[in-house]
């Protein structure tokens, strides 16, 4: 009997003990964007930011551009060049993310301001902000916008106030990008890039009003990863 006691207050024991001896599983890796500080056993979930780089030559999104008479900016026409951050290129389709059409650039969010513009079935943003690629290493989410009836998010004024991403030269009439401005971009599924304007020309320098958009990228594919 005594024996058999034992064994019923042993077996109690070890169901009492027993949870409070399993490990915590989980990420164990500090560099993963998923580690779990109370984990001692790896389950092999971890998530690794695989950030994508890149650079874009000459990107073809020339305008049919008519000058008005100062103050006036230019009257712009032709079709948009859709560009996704997910594919590295330019796409079809409703799956874009940033499109350009001479110093225009639109994003796949919002609402367009005028009947030329593009149709926005996405949920992206975008701002301008001061720094470097480098500089410039997560998102402010509260300074994301999108196109709205009244204006695109960034202000498109050919150069001429300085108030988007170009400056326009009187003098020599080339439009180049503003040292110094990153665009920090919401794609259309909810992910994040960066860019930096290198370039608005090709090198034959074909169109007096360029067109043509070189470019260096941050993409950054992980959803709600605000870090590049």
């Amino acid at each position: 009997m005594k024996t058999k006691m034992k064994f019923v207050l042993s077996a109690l024991i070890v169901l009492i003990l027993f949870p409070s001896c399993q490990k915590e599983k989980g990420c164990i890796d500090p560099i993963a964007i998923n580690y779990n500080i109370d984990a001692e056993v790896d389950d092999g979930s971890c998530v690794y930011n695989t950030i994508i780089t890149g650079t874009i030559t000459e990107l073809d999104a020339q305008g049919t551009v008519i000058m008005n008479p100062p103050p006036s900016p230019p009257t712009v026409t032709g079709d948009y060049t859709k560009f996704s951050f997910a594919e590295g290129g330019i796409v079809e389709g409703e799956n874009w993310d940033v499109a350009f059409r001479s110093t225009s650039i639109i994003v796949n969010g919002g609402m367009a301001s005028d009947s030329s513009q593009l149709s926005r079935t996405g949920n992206a943003a975008v701002y301008l902000i001061d720094g470097t690629m480098t500089e410039i290493s997560s998102v402010d989410e509260g300074l994301l916008t999108q196109d709205a009836a009244t204006s695109t998010a960034i202000i498109d004024d050919f150069g001429q106030m300085q108030m988007g991403w170009c400056v326009y030269d009187h003098a020599t009439n080339i439009i180049s990008p503003i040292a110094g401005k990153i665009l920090v971009f919401r794609t259309h599924d909810n992910k994040y890039a960066k860019v930096e304007i290198l370039n608005f020309y090709d090198e034959a320098m074909s169109n007096p009003f360029g067109g043509f958009y070189t470019f260096n990228y941050v993409y950054q594919p992980n959803e709600n990863t605000l870090n590049f």
